[in-house]
């Protein structure tokens, strides 16, 4: 690959102890040797160094990452050298340790040979996705990300689900170390709750799987009238403004304040990117991390960003939490977000680093420097290498985030979690779905959840019976425990997420036959149980004739302008009708709110949610401007499982002229007050205002996009893209920086397709790196300045087999960088 600038321009000296003042001098440093993954430590001796003000530097090789992977700490009483080399490091190199004094002249040098091994036993370590994801589901309907993982010693790695995924998901393998997640989330999943852990593990087949929680955050629009106050949330540190040093990493304190109390942890997101809009950023764009509890508040922990001594960068953070006002679901839940946050990171190797249990990311972050590999992320453990103590029978082999096989003490759960040694399960097992479910009794007393493994039970009925189910004898502080009450098929028909002891879900068989409770550890807790079950006959509501039409693909066909139908606790209606071009929308249901409170949403042909209304009168009512042609679909529902009859009208009104391409359906844009085709070939086909932008490699075709310079300029599909040719709208698909590509269409967010082999989706045309997402930097490539993919982990980042490169280079910083660059850049 080519180098024509390195990171650390350091002179190699020879091994030698070159007095250049008198005094103190560093002992004597033997040969040493580290595996990849592996962190070494050198303890530097000091001699007669007493009461001289003195620090370390370090001298060393040009190897890539080298000034993020080792750092040098200490003064005249000694220091220590730690490094935990890369794979891109392995050989033999030369390190000289300079004692220097508080004006920073050189006091001692000692120099020592180094050499790194490759990695004798590597396990997989996830590459992508990171700890989770928020998905604004009213502007996509469904949940996909893409899963990479590495293992230095192993070319075929099984990635699959741990556990049961969400009914509708599916985990598709594209490759020996990659799959795709794909998930399109029900109403009923969407009611139940907000936040969904994806459990997947990577098996190589010689190592216990490295696991991973994945919380995938669902967010829709609020409901009207709900009880309660939406949480106070804000960030206490740092301050607006504020340099931080790191720690390594940089922590970020949170309080919220609630009146019924909160069920998850808040959220926090980050991002070096400069939000489009400061004032209402858009999350769904951010990094993720979890909050943990730190005494009456809470915090959570940024990663390390790789900064030099010194070197700074922008970051802007924004907390989020909701409350627990909706024991049966999410729909009367309150979400807040606080105010938008940017401080200075600061990069430093003087951190003493995170102590034990602390999230981390990298071994480098632990005070130990050993970051354990954990499903719910990385914790720091101590280190038992080289017959350091530890209680007996716990210093064992542990994964760490590196994919490093090391000695440590405990393992994460022991550890961290409080041990308590191995669940063991009921007597009922395998019950672990609905295909495997036992016929439940009218009560048991001896229930037991393990982690991930859940105890679904059958109940049978009669036409009209309401069946009760609930769970208690359990102590909530031990282990938080669910219920849910599902179809044959997996929907979601009642749910029980509160934080109390006891936890009771009802429904109404419509017609004969059976129903499944789900009984849960939430997030993995574990816990005894008790459970009981009522079924009292003819106490239910009867559904309308228009059933089955209980999902959005059943959905019944309108054949006029008037509608009427029955809600019936947890069984929605949807109703489908035609729209044939730009229209206005008007659709209406009037009910008896004594009898049940219903709501109403209306549903575009992609399946994202183009109107609602959640109101607590007798009436709801969606009246929108619509644009793109196909089927659109009403959902009728019950509030917290109301039921009713009701009434209703639907009207579509064909729109003449626009006067904006927001106004024009998906392939139009609009052209002196009329839609038309947005197919062009150059901008001098497209109406003003507009470009043709480059559509991605060897596609002639392009569409022409408005132009904009945030999101919210486009329409809700689309995004304010990075081409070429400027800031322009442009269709969002789902790849991911550096992913192929033909069209900008399958870039996500607001990446352009790059006119390079098989496509390369980047952001073009910004002037630093504030401009680019984060894991990547801007960097000039053929002639302009290109958001490229940062390689500095692993070259396996970076598309090999077509020619792309993990290279040197200068960002409009002069900061030089490893980045993912095409072949001849």
């Amino acid at each position: 690959m080519p180098r024509f600038a390195y990171l650390l321009p350091l002179i190699a000296l020879g091994l030698c102890a070159c007095a250049e003042g008198a005094g103190a001098t560093i002992e004597p440093i033997g040969s040493q040797s580290v595996a990849v993954h592996e962190t070494l430590r050198i303890p530097l001796r000091v001699r007669g160094g007493g009461g001289m003000s003195l620090s370390f530097r370090f001298e060393g090789p040009e190897l890539p990452g080298l000034d993020r992977t080792a750092r040098i700490s200490g003064g005249a009483d000694g220091g220590e050298f730690r490094w935990s080399p890369l794979s891109s490091h392995v050989g033999t190199h030369e390190f000289t340790f300079v004692l220097v004094d508080e004006g920073g002249g050189t006091v001692h040098r000692r120099s020592a040979v180094i050499e790194v091994r490759p990695p004798a036993d590597a396990a997989p370590v996830f590459l992508r996705p990171g700890a989770g994801g928020t998905y604004d589901l009213e502007r996509d309907p469904c949940v996909v990300f893409d899963v990479e993982v590495r293992d230095d010693d192993t070319p075929d790695v099984d990635i699959r689900a741990r556990g049961l995924l969400p009914e509708g998901a599916a985990l598709l393998r594209e490759g020996p170390k990659r799959a795709r997640f794909d998930w399109c989330p029900t109403p009923d999943q969407v009611d139940a709750s907000e936040r969904w852990t994806i459990g997947i593990e990577a098996d190589d087949g010689d190592h216990p799987p490295t696991e991973l929680d994945y919380v995938a955050v669902l967010r829709t629009g609020p409901k009207e009238g709900c009880p309660g106050e939406p949480p106070v949330v804000t960030v206490t540190s740092p301050a607006e403004g504020e340099r931080r040093l790191s720690e390594p990493g940089y922590t970020v304190r949170i309080s919220v304040t609630d009146d019924g109390g909160l069920r998850d942890a808040p959220l926090l997101y980050w991002t070096t990117s400069i939000p489009d809009d400061l004032a209402d950023p858009d999350v769904t764009a951010f990094e993720q991390v979890t909050a943990v509890e730190d005494g009456s508040a809470w915090r959570a922990r940024i990663p390390s960003l790789g900064l030099a001594d010194g070197a700074e960068q922008t970051v802007y953070v924004v907390a989020s939490a909701t409350d627990n006002d909706d024991d049966s679901g999410t729909l009367c839940d309150h979400r807040a977000d606080s105010a938008l946050v940017r401080f200075v990171a600061v990069g430093s190797s003087s951190g003493s680093g995170a102590p034990l249990c602390d999230p981390c990311t990298a071994s480098t972050e632990c005070a130990s420097a050993v970051c354990a590999s954990a499903a719910g992320g990385g914790r720091c453990l101590e280190s038992c290498a080289g017959g350091a103590a530890c209680a007996e029978g716990t210093c064992a082999d542990r994964t760490t985030t590196e994919g490093a096989v090391v000695r440590a003490c405990g393992s994460v759960d022991d550890v961290c979690s409080g041990g308590g040694g191995p669940c063991v399960d009921d007597s009922r097992e395998p019950n672990d779905s609905v295909a495997g479910a036992v016929v439940a009794p009218a009560s048991l007393s001896d229930g037991q959840i393990c982690a991930y493994n859940d105890d679904y039970y059958r109940v049978d009925g009669s036409s009209g019976t309401e069946v009760r189910v609930t769970v208690d004898g359990f102590v909530h502080a031990e282990g938080d425990l669910d219920l849910q009450l599902l179809s044959a098929t997996g929907a979601i028909l009642a749910s029980s997420a509160g934080t109390s002891g006891s936890e009771s879900a009802s429904h109404c068989l419509a017609e004969a036959g059976a129903l499944y409770a789900r009984v849960f550890g939430y997030r993995g807790a574990e816990n005894q149980y008790s459970m009981r079950v009522e079924e009292t006959p003819g106490a239910c509501c009867v559904d309308d004739a228009g059933e089955d039409d209980d999902t959005r693909l059943t959905a019944r066909r309108l054949s006029g302008t008037d509608f009427d139908g029955s809600i019936c606790p947890g069984d929605d209606d949807f109703l489908r009708f035609r729209v044939d071009g730009p229209s206005r929308v008007s659709a209406l249901i009037t009910f008896d709110t004594g009898v049940g409170d219903l709501d109403l949403e209306l549903y575009g042909p992609s399946g994202s949610v183009v109107g609602s209304s959640r109101g607590t009168g007798d009436t709801e009512s969606v009246d929108v401007d619509v644009t793109e042609a196909g089927d659109y679909v009403i959902r009728v529902y019950g509030f917290r499982d109301a039921a009713g009859d009701y009434l209703g009208e639907i009207t579509v009104t064909a729109t003449s002229g626009c006067a904006s391409s927001a106004e024009c359906p998906s392939s139009e844009v609009c052209d002196a007050g009329s839609c038309v085709d947005d197919s062009c070939t150059s901008t001098a086909t497209c109406p003003s205002g507009h470009v043709c932008p480059v559509a991605g490699p060897g596609t002639p075709t392009s569409h022409c996009g408005t132009s904009c310079s945030v999101n919210s300029d486009c329409r809700s599909y689309e995004a304010c893209k990075w081409f070429s040719e400027g800031r322009y709208c442009g269709r969002r698909g789902s790849g991911l920086n550096g992913d192929v590509c033909a069209t900008f269409a399958d870039c996500g967010g607001q990446r352009a397709c790059l006119p390079l082999p098989n496509g390369y989706c980047a952001r073009v045309g910004c002037s630093a790196n504030t401009d680019c997402e984060s894991g990547t930097y801007c960097v000039p490539v053929g002639g302009q300045n290109v958001c490229v993919k940062d390689c500095l982990a692993s070259d396996d980042l970076c598309r090999l087999s077509e020619g792309y490169e993990c290279s040197i280079e200068y960002d409009t910083s002069d900061v030089i960088q490893w980045v993912c660059v095409p072949p001849g850049s």
